[in-house]
C-alpha cells in the first residue's frame, strides 16, 4: 500500500512561485491561447476508466480537447511533486487540504469573478463552501464529492450476541470483547488505519470530533484535552487487546474488503463506502450493514469536500472554467453530468442539495444506507479549519506516522501527544 509522505519544505521554496507567476502575462492575455490546444487534467486513482468517459462527454458536448492524466500512487505526494518541479496544468483533483498550500505557491487561483460562480457558492452546503474556500474568503475549487465518516455495524452479528448498538466508545469496547468472547467475531472492530492521507488520519479526526475534543484552537495550537487523550487510548486499546486484526494498518482499500469479507462487527469508513459493502456482487455480507451516528460524547464526525481546482496558468481561462464546471456543477445543457453519475454509480453524495434531492440519487441511496442517520451525521459533521494552514500536510503525515507506533505500543501517550505540540511549533517556524 502507498503511504503519505511530504517530504519537509520550506516556505521559501513553496512560495517560491509567486515570484515567477508575477512575471506571467495575466491571465486574460493567456485566454487568447488557441481552442485547438488541448486542456491538461490529472486525477487521483479512483474510477479512472469512469474519469476517462466522463472527459469524453466533455469532449463531445463542448466540442473540446482534453488529455486527462492519471496520478498511480499516492497522488498529493506525486502532485506536488511534479508542481515544485515546474509541471503544469488546466484542472487537476484537490483535497482540501491542499488547497490553501497549493494556492499559496501559485499552483492554482482561486475562481472568483468566473461566470456563474456566485450562484455555484450559493448552492453549496455550508460545510462544502467553507471546506472549499481559501483562508482569504476567496473560493478556492469546485466540488467533486462531499464525504464524512460514518460508523457502521453488521446487524446480524449484533443480533447473535444479543447486543444493542453502542453509542459510546466503551460501550464499542465492551461489544467488541464480548464479539470476540462468544466467537462471533475474533476481531470486531476493522477500520482505514492505514498511513495514506484519507486512512488513519480522517479516522481520527472522526473520533476526536465524536468525542468532543477541539483537536486545534483558534490560533493553530494542538489541544490535547481528555477527550483527545480517550480516542488515543480506545485505539491503542483495541490494538492491544486484539479487537482489531494484526495488518489493520497495511490493510488494502481502506479496509473495505477485510469488512465485506463479514469477519468484523463494527467499522469507521468512507459513507460511500457503504454502497460496497451492501453490494451482493462483491460484499459477503450485503443487506446486514447498517450505519449509526458515531459512538462518542456528541457523536460528530469529519466531513471534508474535495474538488477540482483551476491551474495558475490556464491556456484558456473559459475553456477550463467550462470543464470545472462540467466536472464540478452543471454543464451548459444544465445537467450534472458527472456529479450525478458519481452518486448512482459510486455512492459519493454531492454538495449540492438539489443532487441530493434528486428522486433517483435518493431511491439508491436509501438501498444501503439509512438516509434519516446519515442527514443527522452531517449535521453534526465538523470540517477541518486547521487544513486552510499550509504546513498542516507535513505534520498530518507525521502525526501518522507516530500514531502508529504509538498504538503498537511503543510511547506513551504522554511522549506522542509532546511530539505532536513540538511538530506543530517546528512546522510554523519553517513556514514564517
Amino acid at each position: 500500500m502507498a503511504t503519505t509522505f511530504v517530504s519537509p519544505m520550506s516556505r521559501r521554496r513553496l512560495l517560491q512561485g509567486a515570484a515567477g507567476f508575477a512575471a506571467l502575462p495575466m491571465l486574460t492575455k493567456l485566454a487568447n491561447a488557441a481552442p485547438a490546444q488541448a486542456l491538461s487534467f490529472i486525477g487521483w486513482p479512483f474510477a479512472p476508466q469512469a474519469v476517462e468517459e466522463n472527459v469524453g462527454v466533455f469532449r463531445k458536448l463542448y466540442d473540446e480537447n482534453v488529455n486527462y492524466e492519471l496520478i498511480t500512487g499516492d497522488y498529493q505526494a506525486v502532485a506536488e511533486t511534479k508542481l515544485t518541479g515546474g509541471q503544469t496544468y488546466d484542472m487537476m483533483y484537490i483535497s482540501e487540504f491542499r488547497i490553501a498550500r497549493w494556492h499559496a505557491a501559485n499552483w492554482i487561483r482561486d475562481l472568483e469573478g468566473l461566470e456563474g460562480v456566485e450562484d455555484i457558492k450559493a448552492a453549496l452546503l455550508p460545510v462544502s463552501l467553507e471546506s472549499l474556500t481559501l483562508p482569504n474568503g476567496k473560493l478556492g475549487a469546485l466540488p467533486y464529492y462531499v464525504g464524512h465518516y460514518c460508523f457502521v455495524y453488521n446487524e446480524e452479528h449484533l443480533q447473535k450476541a444479543g447486543l444493542g448498538v453502542p453509542d459510546s466508545w466503551e460501550a464499542l469496547i465492551d461489544a467488541c470483547r464480548k464479539l470476540k468472547k462468544d466467537g462471533i467475531s475474533d476481531a470486531p472492530y476493522n477500520g482505514a488505519w492505514g498511513r495514506n492521507w484519507p486512512e488513519l488520519s480522517w479516522s481520527l479526526f472522526s473520533s476526536w470530533y465524536s468525542e468532543g475534543a477541539q483537536v486545534f484552537d483558534e490560533k493553530e495550537e494542538l489541544v490535547p484535552d481528555a477527550a483527545f487523550r480517550k480516542v488515543l487510548e480506545t485505539y491503542r486499546m483495541l490494538y492491544k487487546d486484539g479487537l482489531v486484526t494484526a495488518d489493520i494498518m497495511t490493510q488494502p482499500n481502506e479496509g473495505v474488503p477485510s469488512y465485506s469479507s463479514g469477519r468484523h462487527t463494527f467499522q469507521l469508513m468512507h459513507d460511500y463506502n457503504q454502497k460496497v459493502v451492501n453490494d451482493p456482487k462483491v460484499s459477503k455480507v450485503a443487506g446486514k450493514i447498517r450505519n449509526a451516528l458515531m459512538p462518542g460524547a456528541n457523536h460528530a464526525t469529519l466531513a471534508w469536500t474535495e474538488g477540482y481546482a483551476m491551474g495558475a496558468q490556464p491556456v484558456d481561462v473559459e475553456r477550463t472554467w467550462n470543464l470545472l464546471r462540467f466536472s464540478g456543477g452543471k454543464a451548459k445543457d444544465g445537467e450534472y453530468h458527472v456529479i450525478k453519475r458519481w452518486a448512482l454509480e459510486f455512492g459519493l453524495s454531492s454538495a449540492y442539495s438539489e443532487v441530493m434531492a434528486d428522486p433517483e440519487v435518493v431511491e439508491d441511496f436509501k438501498k444501503w444506507r439509512d438516509l434519516d442517520t446519515t442527514r443527522k451525521q452531517l449535521q453534526l459533521a465538523k470540517s477541518r479549519k486547521i487544513a486552510k494552514s499550509i504546513w498542516f500536510p507535513e505534520w498530518d503525515a507525521f502525526m501518522m506516522q507516530r500514531a502508529q507506533e504509538y498504538i503498537r505500543g511503543g510511547l506513551s501517550t504522554d511522549q506522542l501527544i509532546d511530539e505532536l505540540v513540538a511538530k506543530v511549533s517546528e512546522l510554523k517556524k519553517v513556514y514564517q
